[in-house]
């Protein structure tokens, strides 16, 4: 499969080839491309909010010292009686 190419202008022999060499680069890189498999699409906010994500642990409040605390206090006892 032979392509006649015809560079019009008046150009000479030197002129030409480097015309052709760069239309052939240019070809082969869009054929480079064209060989790869498109970027896959990224995912919408709408099918991300479904997706299970981290959730932070809860807030965990530290609990008193054993010692000077009780639910019932000397107070408590002495005025309900």
């Amino acid at each position: 499969m032979s392509e006649r190419t015809e560079v019009a202008g008046g150009a000479d022999p030197f002129v030409t080839a480097a015309v052709l060499a760069a239309v052939a680069r240019l070809e082969e890189e869009r054929a480079a491309l064209a060989a790869h498999s498109p970027k896959r699409p990224s995912q919408g906010r709408w099918v991300l909010s479904g997706r299970p994500r981290d959730v932070a642990p809860p807030i965990v409040r530290p609990a008193p010292a054993a010692d000077g605390w009780s639910i019932a206090s000397e107070e408590t006892e002495t005025n309900e009686v």
